[in-house]
C-alpha cells in the first residue's frame, strides 16, 4: 500500500470514502469487495481520532438484553466475527466478571437467565473461527472465586459472580488498518493526510472533490459518482451546507485511562459506579453505569467516563481535572486499587454522538450507528455516517453496500489481487526466533518484514531490542503501510506508545532511523518527537 495521490485522481471513482476510522475502513473494504472502484482518504492518519479511543473490547451485545434488543445483539455478534476472521492475530477471547448481589436484577437467577439467552442468541459466534479463538459459554462462579479475582470486594449481600466472554482487540488501530490494507488488496486506493476541502456537482453529473495533500500542500481533483462521509465528529462540516432535516449533533467526550497497576489478573471486571444513572431506553434498569477494568498488555484500561463537549474536534483536549476525577471515581468504586494520578500512563479520548438534554449528569449516548442521505438536489448521492459503536461498523458497511447496489450496481467484477504478504519461503532457524513476535503484531504480513530483514546489510537488526522494534519493521511500515510521521509508528502501527510514554532515547533512535529514509533534518526530527510527547500532556513522561 503506497501513498500516490496522483493515482487517486487518474480515474473516475464509483465511491469516495472520506474518513479512515473504523467506519470508513470497513465501508472501503465492503464496497471494494462488492466490485466498486473506491478510494478512502483521511485528513490525518488512519484511525487517528475517535476509533483509537476504545476499551479494546469487541462486544457481543450482552448489555443489550436490558433493552431486549435482539437485533442489535445479532449485529454485534456477526460484525465481531467478521473482525475476528479478518484480524485473527489481533484478537483473543476475554473472560469478563461481574459480582452479583442479592436476589433482584443484580442477583444470581436473573444473570443465569441472561447468560443463557446471550449464548442462545449468539449460537453461531464461533462459526469458521479457529479453535483458539472460540468464545466459551457464560456461567456463574462462586463467591469464593469472585473474591479470588476481585480481592477485598464489598461482601455484604455478595452471592456469586457472572462470567461471560467477549473479545479483546489487542491493537484496535491495527484492526482498522487491516481493513484499509484489505480494501487495497481488493482494488481500492487509499491515502492518509489528504483532506477534502471542497465538493461541488459538475456538469458531468459527477462530484468534483478538491483534496489537499497535507504533506506536499498540493491540491488535486477527484471525480466520483458517490461519496460516503465517514468523518466521525467532523461529519457535519463536510459539505458545509445546512441540513434542515437533521438536528445539530451533540457530542460527548468519552475517556478511558490506562493504569500501570495490574488491578485484576486475567479477567475484565465490571463494577458499578457511584452515581445514579438512568438509561432512558432500557426496559430493565440497573440504576448505575458499569465501569470496566480491562487487563491489557500488562496494564489495566479503565472506563468509560463521559462529559458533554462542544469543542471543535481538531482542538480536543483532556484536562488534568477530568483524569483526576476519574481516578477519584475508580478509588470510590474499588478502594483497594489505591490508584494515584501518577499511576495513569496513558488515556484514550474521543467524541461520541449523544442525544437529548443533559439531565442529572446522565449523558445519553446514541444507541445505533446510522447513515442518511442528503436530500438536497446537489448532494443526493452523498451518504453521511453517524458512527456509534466500533464493534458494529462492519454491519453498517454491509447496509451501505446494499443501499448502493440498489442505486448503482457495480459495473466491474474485481478479482482479489495477490496479497503482497503471501511470499513463498520458510523461516530459517535464526529467523524463527523473531517469527512469534512479528506474527503476533502483523499476522501473515510478518513475511513481508522477513523480506526486508533478509535484504539488510547491517548486522545490527534492532532499532531497540528492549522495545522489540526491528529496523526491518520500520522499513516495511514506511514502504508498505503509508507511514509518514513518527506518531504513525508510535501510536497506530506498532502500539509502542499506546500504553505508556516511550523513553526519549527510543524516540531519538527511531526518529533518527526514519529521518535517514524520509530525509528529515534535525529540526524536523525534534518536531516529530515533540508531537509524540505532546500526546501525553497532562501526564508525566519518562525522560530517560
Amino acid at each position: 500500500m503506497t501513498r500516490d495521490i496522483k493515482k487517486l485522481s487518474s480515474d473516475v471513482l464509483d465511491i469516495l470514502v472520506v474518513g479512515g476510522g473504523i467506519h470508513g475502513a470497513t465501508i472501503a473494504y465492503h464496497v471494494a469487495m462488492a466490485g466498486y472502484h473506491a478510494v478512502i482518504i483521511d485528513k490525518n492518519d488512519f484511525c487517528g481520532a475517535t476509533s483509537a479511543n476504545s476499551l479494546k473490547i469487541l462486544h457481543g451485545g450482552l448489555r443489550y438484553l436490558q433493552h431486549l434488543n435482539i437485533t442489535r445483539m445479532r449485529h454485534s455478534i456477526t460484525a465481531r466475527r467478521e473482525m475476528m476472521h479478518l484480524a485473527s492475530h489481533l484478537v483473543e477471547p476475554l473472560p469478563c466478571m461481574m459480582p452479583l448481589y442479592g436476589k433482584g436484577l443484580r442477583g444470581k437467577k436473573v444473570m443465569q437467565a441472561a447468560l443463557f439467552l446471550n449464548d442462545f442468541i449468539g449460537w453461531d459466534r464461533n462459526h469458521d473461527l479457529p479453535a483458539g479463538l472460540h468464545i466459551p459459554k457464560g456461567h456463574i462462579v462462586s463467591k469464593k472465586k469472585c473474591l479470588e479475582v476481585i480481592p477485598d470486594l464489598e461482601t455484604e449481600d455478595l452471592q456469586a459472580a457472572s462470567v461471560w466472554y467477549d473479545v479483546l482487540a489487542v491493537n484496535t488501530e491495527r484492526v482498522v488498518l487491516e481493513y484499509v490494507l484489505q480494501s487495497v488488496n481488493h482494488g481500492a486506493k487509499a491515502a492518509n493526510y489528504v483532506e477534502a476541502t471542497g465538493v461541488e456537482k459538475g456538469a458531468d453529473d459527477l462530484y468534483h472533490v478538491t483534496v489537499l495533500d497535507k504533506l506536499s500542500q498540493q491540491k488535486h481533483l477527484l471525480k466520483t459518482r458517490f461519496i460516503v462521509n465517514a468523518s466521525g465528529p467532523w461529519f457535519e462540516d463536510f459539505l458545509h451546507v445546512p441540513q434542515e432535516s437533521v438536528k445539530k449533533q451533540k457530542w460527548a467526550l468519552a475517556l478511558n485511562v490506562v493504569s500501570r497497576k495490574k488491578i485484576f489478573a486475567d479477567y475484565a471486571v465490571a463494577l458499578e459506579g457511584q452515581s445514579k444513572y438512568e438509561d432512558k431506553d432500557a426496559l430493565i434498569k440497573r440504576g448505575k453505569r458499569l465501569y470496566f477494568f480491562v487487563p491489557w498488555r500488562g496494564y489495566t484500561m479503565i472506563g468509560t467516563e463521559y462529559e458533554e463537549s462542544s469543542v471543535n474536534p481538531d482542538c480536543l483536549q483532556v484536562k488534568r481535572e477530568m483524569i483526576q476525577n476519574m481516578v477519584d471515581e475508580i478509588n470510590a468504586i474499588y478502594p483497594p486499587a489505591q490508584l494515584k494520578y501518577e499511576d495513569i500512563s496513558f488515556f484514550h479520548a474521543g467524541l461520541l454522538p449523544m442525544r437529548g438534554k443533559l439531565e442529572d449528569s446522565n449523558i445519553q449516548l446514541e444507541k445505533n450507528s446510522t447513515f442518511f442521505e442528503h436530500k438536497e438536489s446537489n448532494f443526493n448521492r452523498v451518504l453521511s455516517v453517524k458512527g456509534v459503536k466500533y464493534t458494529t461498523a462492519p454491519y453498517i458497511a454491509h447496509e451501505i453496500v446494499c443501499f448502493l447496489k440498489k442505486q448503482c450496481p457495480p459495473v466491474l467484477s474485481k478479482e482479489k489481487q495477490n496479497e503482497s504478504s503471501s511470499y513463498a519461503g520458510q523461516w530459517s532457524a535464526n529467523e524463527s526466533a523473531l517469527r512469534g513476535m512479528l506474527e503476533k503484531k502483523y499476522g501473515q504480513r510478518a513475511l513481508q518484514i522477513l523480506q526486508f530483514l533478509r535484504a539488510e546489510q547491517d548486522d545490527d537488526i534492532w532499532i531497540d531490542k528492549d522495545a522489540q522494534l526491528l529496523k526491518a519493521e520500520v522499513n516495511y511500515l514506511i514502504s508498505e503501510e503509508m507511514v509518514c510521521k513518527l506518531s504513525d509508528i508510535v501510536f497506530r502501527r506498532t502500539g509502542l506508545g499506546t500504553a505508556d510514554c516511550p523513553e526519549r532515547k527510543l524516540l531519538v533512535k527511531l526518529s533518527d532511523f526514519m529521518g535517514k529514509i524520509l530525509g528529515w533534518d534535525e529540526a524536523r526530527k525534534e518536531e516529530e518527537r515533540e508531537e509524540v510527547l505532546h500526546r501525553y500532556s497532562p501526564l508525566t513522561c519518562k525522560e530517560a
